[in-house]
């Protein structure tokens, strides 16, 4: 599966990625300024890292070979890799109130609500009390029935979520989030927001996948695999084809 993986990596780097483009630096450029320090939680391929001063940054992912990759790639930032957060006991590897800011794109329709809570529990500790969380997510929108549905069948996450779930995600680890705006990218509805922490009684959330995702799941997973292994048919077809070509000549 690692060859899979890489390529899914190279075409976020090099098409999703581009595709957000200025829409993602307007919308980062409006909460930062140079000296705020940032955490960029579940930062990928490390793209993003190029909105921030790399005296302020600090990526962090699960995944010890993007860690790896993103620092030969974006060598002057930092990338650290973090325990997976599961329960109460895993903690980030940072003291309390050591940043200004959190950013979190594209990352937590990944996970679900139980692993979630305890992760809005350690951003609230790493958080500085004047701090910020700053997030873009896919988002099913009402009505948006084509979009909701090309979302599921494209992306990996099974937890894509309307609007007002994701809010009511954070607050039931007491945070209050600000929409912002809602951005169309390549058939995505990616909602943008700001979340800050707040003195309010926690509320209980739970969710599981999506009705959507249940139903679109198989063909995600086909389309998943089943794109690379025809483009490296393809490309092997042609290369023999060339091969022949030439070898006859």
């Amino acid at each position: 599966m690692k060859i899979f993986e890489k390529l899914e990596t190279l075409a976020y780097r090099n098409i999703v990625v581009p595709l957000q483009g200025r829409t993602t630096f307007n919308f980062v450029n409006e909460h930062y300024n140079k000296g705020m320090k940032v955490l960029d939680f579940g930062c990928g391929t490390g793209s993003n890292s190029k909105l921030f001063n790399p005296e302020d940054y600090i990526g962090s992912e699960v995944d010890s070979s993007r860690v790896e990759s993103s620092g030969k790639k974006y060598p002057k930032y930092k990338f650290e890799k973090i325990p997976i957060i599961n329960s109460s006991k895993d903690k980030l590897p940072w003291a309390d109130n050591s940043f200004d800011m959190i950013f979190v794109s594209l990352c937590l329709h990944h996970i679900n609500a139980g692993s979630c809570k305890h992760i809005f529990k350690e951003f609230r500790r790493v958080l500085k009390s004047n701090g910020k969380i700053l997030g873009i997510e896919p988002a099913l929108i009402d009505g948006k029935y084509f979009s909701n549905i090309l979302m599921n069948i494209l992306d990996a996450g099974d937890y894509i979520l309307p609007i007002n779930k994701y809010k009511n995600m954070y607050k039931s680890e007491s945070f209050t989030t600000t929409h912002i705006n809602v951005v169309k990218i390549f058939g995505y509805n990616l909602w943008q927001y700001s979340s800050v922490a707040t003195d309010e009684e926690p509320t209980k959330f739970e969710n599981g996948k999506t009705q959507i995702r249940k139903i679109t799941k198989p063909i995600h997973l086909l389309g998943l695999y089943g794109k690379w292994v025809v483009l490296i048919f393809l490309g092997y077809k042609l290369i023999d084809l060339l091969i022949n070509m030439f070898g006859s000549m």
